[in-house]
């Protein structure tokens, strides 16, 4: 979603309390069909994602971008493997939000189905991903998790997304145009991730000239947020920062306007980067919002992304998804095909010398990681408008719906 960023470090695994005989049924029934493909193989080159479809999360776009990237590649006859043109084929199984499943479909992919190399799906479930991927030696190309946000691995994990630093920048540059107070109220989720995102935002704040009067974490699920808007009131906070589950901030914000906190200006990291955003209908309108795409950037392959998905997603935040997975599946193509070889170890060194233009820009890792641009949109009546910065972009709206 934008994307999905967001933007959370280590979550404790969801217990595995499935047998696993249980976990590979369920893998079975969610795949789409495949006939395979591997190293040694002359068939289609077989790669795999396990991407949240369902549950709590839905990245139904992401999945269309790569699917897109796939089409493309073989509408020219595939990619140069061993010296032959081959399809490329991609197995996906939907690990609906859920940490042990997506686990176990991961190791079916590489173990069972042998895929040759991974996408990735979002958030913390790329984080965790990650030592799926280093285990097994099969490389993994994700967006969807902020750079910083990716811990030091084995190298086998090629994280190609915004930074949270980048965001925060932009945030506190724009909201110099909101006339506010300079007292900013941070509230996160409680995990790892939400404290790091938390520590982030609270320095780049007070290097921009800003009060971090309140810095609260919750639990993911919390219903009552009467503590936290207390805080935001009593500490007089026009500015707010929140770094939380989607329903989470559908709760808070409407408890905001049932006990009138009116901050002056507000992001929504993470929850108003889903489509759901929406379903607040006016009372969502200017919260601000990071993005990794935007209609009016200039980004390439732009408009075949609108082409082709404008009218099943209207909304900018979802074509953004669906550019992230264009990208992650164009650097992975690249790979292969300048590997030649369909050996993960091969596609892995590949990937370390990867220089491209990309649906979200240019790539190029530096420590398995490459910084893509970012931009701020602002909510209006269930679309997203790019106001930072400001080429190509709008003027700053006021936060009318918490008005």
């Amino acid at each position: 979603m934008q994307a999905i960023t967001g933007h959370r470090i280590r979550r404790r695994y969801l217990a595995l309390g499935v047998a696993a005989a249980a976990l590979l049924a369920g893998c079975a029934s969610n795949a789409t069909p495949s006939s395979g493909g591997g190293a040694t193989s002359s068939g289609p080159v077989l790669i795999g994602t396990s991407i949240a479809l369902s549950g709590a999360i839905a990245l139904p776009q992401i999945r269309d971008g790569y699917e897109l990237a796939l089409a493309d590649a073989n509408a020219k006859g595939g990619i140069q493997v061993d010296g032959t043109k081959r399809k490329v084929e991609l197995k996906v199984l939907d690990n609906r939000t859920d940490t042990s499943t997506m686990l176990q479909q991961v190791r079916t992919l590489v173990v069972n189905d042998h895929v040759v190399a991974l996408l990735g799906s979002c958030c913390q479930q790329n984080i965790d991903m990650e030592a799926q991927a280093d285990s097994l030696k099969v490389p993994l190309v994700m967006g969807a998790l902020p750079v910083e946000l990716l811990p030091a691995g084995n190298g086998y994990t090629w994280d190609a997304f915004q930074s949270l630093a980048d965001g925060a920048n932009g945030f506190y540059a724009t909201a110099a145009k909101a006339g506010t107070n300079k007292k900013v109220l941070i509230v996160t989720d409680n995990d790892a991730q939400g404290t790091s995102t938390a520590q982030l935002w609270s320095q780049l704040g007070k290097a921009a000239g800003y009060d971090v009067v309140a810095v609260k974490a919750v639990p993911s699920g919390t219903t009552d947020f009467s503590n936290v808007i207390q805080a935001g009131t009593s500490d007089k906070a026009q500015v707010l920062v929140a770094a939380m589950v989607p329903g989470d901030c559908f709760a808070m914000w409407k408890q905001m306007k049932a006990l009138n906190y009116q901050p002056k200006i507000a992001i929504g990291l993470q929850c108003a980067q889903t489509p759901g955003w929406s379903s607040l209908g006016s009372l969502g309108n200017g919260t601000l919002v990071q993005m990794n795409w935007t209609q009016t950037a200039g980004l390439p392959d732009t408009a075949e992304v609108v082409a082709k998905y404008s009218s099943k997603y209207p909304n900018a935040n979802d074509l953004g998804s669906v550019a992230l997975g264009y990208a992650e599946a164009s650097i992975l193509l690249d790979a292969i095909s300048r590997a030649g070889s369909a050996a993960p170890s091969a596609i892995n060194k590949a990937l370390a010398s990867t220089d491209m233009s990309t649906a979200l820009g240019s790539v190029k890792f530096t420590g398995n990681k490459s910084v893509t641009p970012t931009f701020l949109g602002q909510w209006e009546n269930g679309t997203i408008s790019q106001v930072w910065p400001a080429k190509g972009g709008g003027p700053l709206s006021p936060l009318s719906g918490l008005g």
